[in-house]
């Protein structure tokens, strides 16, 4: 299965210690680009901890390359939730993991199957 993060997620199960129940699977994990910097904006142990994964490519980061959705959703979401989306509808993902909940709603009135 393919599976697109947004931030808030991410950081809530590594500060949980449950990330690594997620990763340890055959699924592939994405994040977009923005996701990624504003994990790194955090710069604490979950950070770190999500930037490891990174770099041992269990996680990997995409850039979107539906930018006009993405815009389009930014007038409404954040900029995370709006990539997250954008990049959920391009890679056809199974499921998108959202926090938030006008992205939630947002993300099921496109098609995707939401879970967080």
């Amino acid at each position: 299965m393919k599976i697109v993060f947004n931030s808030s997620p991410l950081i809530f199960l590594a500060r949980l210690d449950l990330l690594t129940q997620f990763i340890e699977s055959e699924d592939k994990f994405y994040l977009p680009q923005v996701v990624k910097e504003e994990i790194n904006a955090k710069n604490d142990e979950a950070s770190a901890y999500i930037d490891n994964l990174i770099a041992n490519n269990q996680l990997m980061v995409k850039g979107v390359k539906l930018v006009s959705l993405a815009n389009r959703l930014n007038d409404r979401l954040g900029q995370g939730e709006s990539e997250a989306i954008a990049l959920g509808i391009e890679l056809q993902t199974d499921y998108i993991i959202l926090d938030d909940f006008a992205a939630r709603k947002q993300a099921i009135r496109l098609g995707l199957n939401v879970k967080g």
